[in-house]
C-alpha cells in the first residue's frame, strides 16, 4: 500500500503529521542501528507507554516518513 492511499483510506482529516526536525532531542549510533528521540503530544506519549505494558490501544498510532528535503514545502522548513 502506498501512503496515499493508506492516507485515502483513514481520510486526510484523521491524519496529523508533526515535522520531527523541531521536536528532536538527541540520537545516537549503536551495533545495531541508530536511535532518535523526539519530543511530541504527552498524552500520545502516555497512550503508546500503556499499550507496551497493558492490553490497552493507543488512539493514535506513528509512522515515520523520510521525504527528500528539496521536496517538503518551504513553510515547514523555515527556521529548521
Amino acid at each position: 500500500m502506498k501512503l496515499s492511499e493508506l492516507i485515502a483510506e483513514v481520510g486526510d482529516e484523521n491524519v496529523r503529521f508533526q515535522y520531527l526536525a523541531s521536536s528532536f532531542v538527541k540520537a545516537s549510533n549503536g551495533r545495531n542501528g541508530a536511535t532518535v528521540t523526539f519530543a511530541t503530544d504527552a498524552q500520545k506519549a502516555v497512550e503508546l507507554m500503556h499499550s507496551a505494558v497493558s492490553w490497552a490501544k493507543p488512539e493514535y498510532v506513528g509512522l515515520v516518513v523520510w521525504i527528500p528535503r528539496n521536496k517538503i514545502p518551504k513553510e515547514l522548513l523555515d527556521g529548521v
